[in-house]
């Protein structure tokens, strides 16, 4: 205390940092935010998880499958699913379903062109710059690869080819 004029006056400390005070506030902001973005993500991926519970439980009632599995979507022409699963003989197979609840089409699964294989195809024929999605899906009622792609200058590119094959029923180059 000081005194001035004959009164005290009571001078102000500067108050001190407190580290601890600072971390809590800093640990509460940090969960917020990763809650909030958790948060986010499950409400942004909810309805591919519903589809694709939808298009398990349809392929069960409507297939003798079993072991499903690899759910995959492709958007090219309407939705079509196509499941991985395994027939009562331990056969692999792959249901294709158009829409949610539509219609079930299998196939055999293992004797075309494998996903690695396809890959490496494209690559060495158009070297893409990047290959965004490779998927089945079905053209006038064969089993087919559905495969986006970019090239080297920028554009996209869009190819069917036959599961079996590698044969190109369409493609779609530059847009």
């Amino acid at each position: 205390m000081e005194v001035h004029d004959n009164l005290r006056v009571r001078m102000a400390r500067p108050k001190r940092f407190s580290w601890v005070k600072f971390l809590i506030v800093l640990v509460t902001i940090f969960l917020i935010v990763a809650g909030a973005i958790y948060a986010y993500a499950y409400m942004a991926l909810q309805p591919m998880a519903k589809a694709e519970s939808n298009v398990q439980k349809t392929v069960s009632q409507k297939t003798t499958l079993t072991n499903l599995h690899n759910v995959t979507v492709d958007d090219r022409n309407g939705m079509v699913y196509a499941v991985l699963g395994q027939d009562s003989a331990g056969q692999q197979k792959v249901a294709l379903v158009q829409g949610q609840h539509g219609t079930v089409t299998t196939f055999d699964f293992g004797n075309g062109l494998s996903r690695t294989d396809l890959l490496k195809r494209i690559k060495a024929k158009y070297n893409p710059k990047k290959v965004y999605s490779a998927n089945l899906s079905l053209y006038q009622k064969t089993l087919v690869w559905e495969i986006i792609y970019e090239s080297q200058n920028g554009d996209m590119n869009y190819l069917t080819m036959d599961y079996k094959t590698g044969t190109v029923y369409r493609a779609i180059n530059g847009i």
